[in-house]
């Protein structure tokens, strides 16, 4: 179990993790059963609200979160800015950090004989970085889960994965939204092999969190579907549940919903519903 800890900002909302700009003021402790370990993993601050991935491999530990470097994202959501819309809302989202996919490599088995002022992670397929700089001390520095081409969709969040098949175990494929407004206007899938990804988006819409819903004799880790809920609100009682191909990302269909909906954050899917 990893628990994150963080150093809350005199004056700012405790509601998300809130970070400040000086160094090893998070720290993660790892806890393994049944006993806690006594290495602190601390990294430069960051703000996240949700994870996508974790998983141990070869040793480390592997954090996947979406993270931005300041934790001024909960200004979105003041009731004075809440009450603006188009253009003025827009003018408050474009003076706040950006959110993007990174991952975390935590060395599991740090002892006194570990060396220090050196990277620990070894792994060609990896450029995050950790380092022992202390007794039972550890820091990281993330590696990007994305080319500069998603800053063109405003970054990524709502991060869904196959969660009954990868959730705690290596994976290469995870879905989200891409926020070039304070809601999400597109729908993205992330190849982490190469750090590339396909888009869903259409001018005017506001698709929800994807939800991935496996094929019932899927054989790959992205066969299946991505459910959405879009918003059309220049369009009257348009709102529809959109089905793409989890694989091709192609739209599969729609069904559409007679009544005006209010965005929702968050989305589940049950077969026997």
């Amino acid at each position: 179990m990893v628990m994150l800890r963080s150093t809350v900002v005199k004056g700012e909302c405790p509601c998300s993790l809130q970070l400040n700009e000086v160094l090893d003021r998070n720290s993660v402790t790892v806890y393994a059963v049944p006993q806690v370990s006594s290495v602190k993993y601390h990294t430069k601050a960051f703000s996240t609200f949700h994870q996508i991935n974790a998983f141990e491999e070869d040793g480390f530990l592997m954090l996947d979160m979406c993270c931005s470097d300041d934790g001024q994202a909960i200004n979105n959501y003041l009731i004075q800015n809440l009450r603006k819309s188009g253009d003025a809302l827009d003018e408050v989202y474009n003076t706040l950090c950006r959110v993007f996919p990174r991952r975390f490599v935590l060395p599991l088995h740090v002892t006194n004989e570990t060396p220090k002022d050196q990277n620990l992670n070894t792994r060609p397929c990896s450029n995050a970085s950790c380092v022992k700089i202390g007794d039972d001390k550890v820091f990281c520095q993330h590696e990007d889960l994305h080319g500069e081409d998603l800053h063109e969709y405003g970054g990524l969040e709502f991060p869904q994965i196959n969660y009954a098949r990868c959730n705690t175990h290596p994976y290469r494929y995870f879905y989200g939204c891409g926020f070039r407004h304070l809601v999400g206007d597109s729908l993205l899938k992330m190849d982490l092999k190469d750090k590339t990804f396909k888009v869903w988006y259409q001018k005017g819409f506001y698709p929800s969190e994807p939800v991935f819903v496996p094929s019932p004799d899927a054989v790959e880790e992205d066969d299946g579907v991505i459910l959405s809920v879009v918003l059309t609100p220049s369009q009257d009682k348009g709102t529809f549940l959109l089905i793409l191909d989890a694989k091709t990302f192609e739209e599969l269909g729609r069904a559409y919903v007679p009544v005006n909906m209010a965005y929702g954050f968050h989305g589940t899917f049950s077969a026997s519903a």
